[in-house]
């Protein structure tokens, strides 16, 4: 199995902000590594210690393809890490998840709360908007967001992020089953299915400030990294309920490694996040320092360790797999 995974480097220089890695999990050998950071338009200075422009984000895999997203552009790799080509759309401000939709992509704009579907070309073909919506207007109190949707919005935040003003949800996460198409709100710590029409499916407290939302096979669960609780979360789509909890601290690899690592300012010490479903029973997922864990779901045991970074500001973002043609 190949694992491709991108870091966020916190308090960087914004060159060094992160990396796409293309890693031999059975082996745990690095095959690649790809220095990622915005270009065309370059951002040289960003002001926000966290990580915002720094690094990688969502990552997806094709037969023949990595897509990787940066702050304002998806760059399309072949599976040997080479560019092929790059998209992008001016409603790109500091992309998180993504997923296919048929042919187009569905990418989550973290920083103006938009979820945006784009074609290969990257050309808008719809957007989706929360302070829009009357039912999430009612429920929080949400307002439409001062954005000139026309313009090209890719760097005209980084120095006033509107992420930082009252009623901004942080929409980073955007999934797609049979069932729909659903986003999750982190600031509110809630799910909505934005198509086919609009539905709040879950609120919590313990989702605030997730990421990486993912639905299972089955279509029946919704899984996520809560990732200030150091654990992973699955809920029952239909009923919105809780139905296991997966706490990363209860093992001793990651306790250990939480001990020797402690939080720095700025800088979690485990901060989940990054989720790949491998089946029915097996995931990976991402923490800080950068390192990923491969987790059996039924058993709720740690199968696999893999420690990348040092580092408590080396933070997994992006995480996808692919087989190799012997598996």
């Amino acid at each position: 199995m190949i694992v491709y995974f991108d870091t966020v480097r916190r308090k960087r220089p914004v060159k060094k902000g992160g990396e796409l890695i293309q890693l031999d999990w059975s082996t745990k050998r690095i095959k690649k590594k790809v220095r990622l950071f915005p270009t065309d338009p370059t951002v040289k200075y960003d002001p926000n210690p966290r990580g915002n422009s720094r690094g990688g984000k969502g990552i997806l895999v094709t037969a023949d393809e990595v897509y990787v997203g940066t702050y304002h552009t998806i760059l399309v790799f072949d599976h040997n890490m080479k560019l092929k080509r790059r998209i992008t759309n001016n409603l790109f401000v500091n992309i998180h998840e993504m997923c296919f939709s048929g042919e187009n992509i569905w990418v989550s704009s973290a920083a103006i709360d938009c979820a945006v579907m784009v074609n290969m070309t990257g050309g808008t073909v719809k957007t989706w908007w929360p302070g829009e919506e009357g039912a999430l207007q009612k429920r929080f109190g949400l307002t439409s967001a001062a954005i000139d949707k026309e313009a090209d919005n890719r760097v005209k935040h980084i120095h006033a992020e509107p992420g930082t003003k009252d009623g901004h949800t942080h929409l980073n996460g955007i999934m797609k089953s049979e069932t729909g198409t659903y986003v999750l709100l982190n600031r509110l710590g809630v799910v909505v299915r934005i198509e086919p029409g609009v539905q709040i499916i879950l609120e919590d407290s313990l989702i605030k400030g997730g990421h990486s939302p993912v639905v299972s096979a089955d279509g029946e669960q919704l899984i996520l990294c809560s990732s200030f609780n150091k654990c992973i979360l699955f809920y029952d789509i239909k009923s919105g309920q809780l139905v296991k909890k997966i706490d990363l601290l209860d093992f001793k690899e990651v306790a250990d490694l939480h001990k020797k690592h402690p939080d720095q300012p700025y800088n979690k010490s485990i901060f989940v996040r990054g989720l790949e479903l491998i089946d029915k029973n097996r995931f990976l997922v991402g923490i800080s320092p950068a390192s990923i864990l491969e987790i059996d779901i039924s058993r709720e045991k740690l199968l696999d360790f893999y420690q990348y970074s040092a580092d408590v500001g080396d933070a997994v973002h992006g995480l996808a797999h692919r087989r190799e043609p012997t598996e």
